[in-house]
């Protein structure tokens, strides 16, 4: 099946993100934002989260660029664009042929929703770092981002999947955990499995610029999208009007997971004035939306990332439930939903070589 997407400025689908290098000059990533049903625009599929499939990515790139996806990468080769027309793919353009090209193609993944399929490709540089467990965690940026304002990010992203292991009882589900601030991001973190994106802003920490404020909510929006890697990933919603399920409660655990990181921050303190407040001043809104809201066309979705009450009223409410029926009975209860709830599969086409 042959077919045809656009790249645009939009920040969905496939998009470039521009930014300037050390010498002033325009450079270009380009990358995936695909919640909540942009997949679509960049390949035919069942575009919905039920629907979930094995995906094998094969990517066609100019050489010398880093290339990140949800998987590792399995195999890359490097020939002449004219050799590889002719190999592969004898409908494409016939162009300049003195340029060389990279094909590369990633591990599969874990049977997963469109949603989370995720792609970067630009000129990169990384911090790393090894949980206890093995999993290899990486902290990316454009070139002219310097690489301690990587460090404080890859501490706490490799300590969030620690302390989710334990707490969930439940291996993280991949070999790598790749963290990428993009210098263009719709939103302010994207929890695509194995590959999350941020804006810059959200993930950097600038050494003795970055306030005590702004490290903080770092530590909390990478914990709330490690979280969503069990939470979301691992296990999703059928449908979009319990996208509540997703985000409340990733709300409530990006505090349970910085609490046990910083304990001298006091995050609780923060999420009872902060979100707490935010949800009570937003639930007194005349006609406000309800947590769990009905989704009758894809054009809705979009009106129900509301941060005040599908994050911190759905988050305040399982707050509430977690302490009613107390941590141990929480903590054991959530184990289990994750070992024993069966993944949903629906018949959606594979996309890339098999």
């Amino acid at each position: 099946m042959e077919f045809e997407g656009k790249i645009t400025d939009g920040m969905t689908g496939i998009y470039p993100c521009y930014w300037k290098d050390a010498d002033g000059n325009e450079q270009k990533l380009f990358a995936t934002q695909f919640e909540s049903h942009h997949a679509r625009e960049a390949f035919p599929c069942i575009d919905e989260p039920e629907a979930k499939a094995v995906f094998e990515l094969t990517l066609i790139t100019q050489d010398n660029v880093e290339l990140l996806s949800n998987t590792p990468m399995q195999s890359q080769e490097r020939m002449a664009y004219e050799e590889w027309r002719i190999k592969y793919s004898k409908n494409a353009p016939i162009q300049d042929t003195s340029f060389s090209i990279l094909q590369t193609s990633f591990k599969p993944t874990p049977k997963m929703s469109t949603y989370l399929l995720a792609f970067v490709t630009g000129n990169l540089h990384k911090k790393s770092a090894k949980t206890k467990s093995g999993v290899d965690v990486n902290v990316w940026a454009t070139t002219v981002q310097p690489a301690e304002s990587l460090d404080f990010a890859l501490d706490v992203a490799t300590r969030s999947i620690e302390y989710f292991e334990d707490y969930f009882g439940v291996p993280y589900p991949l070999p790598k955990a790749d963290h990428v601030a993009l210098p263009d991001f719709s939103s302010g973190a994207m929890e695509n499995w194995g590959l999350i994106t941020y804006r810059e802003r959200v993930l950097l920490d600038y050494p003795g610029q970055t306030s005590q404020g702004i490290r903080e909510y770092i530590a909390l929006v990478v914990a709330h999208e490690t979280s969503h890697q069990w939470f979301g990933n691992l296990v999703t919603m059928r449908w979009w009007d319990d996208l509540w399920l997703n985000e409340s409660f990733a709300n409530m655990m990006e505090y349970q997971a910085v609490d046990a990181m910083f304990p001298d921050w006091h995050v609780w303190n923060q999420f009872i004035a902060s979100e707490g407040l935010a949800a009570f001043r937003r639930d007194a809104t005349y006609g406000v939306q309800s947590v769990h809201v009905d989704v009758h066309h894809p054009d809705e979705i979009s009106t129900l990332f509301d941060g005040s009450i599908v994050y911190a009223k759905g988050g305040r409410l399982l707050y509430m439930l977690k302490n009613y029926i107390g941590e141990a009975a929480f903590q054991k209860g959530l184990s289990e939903y994750f070992k024993n709830t069966p993944t949903q599969i629906l018949p959606v086409m594979i996309y890339g070589q098999r």
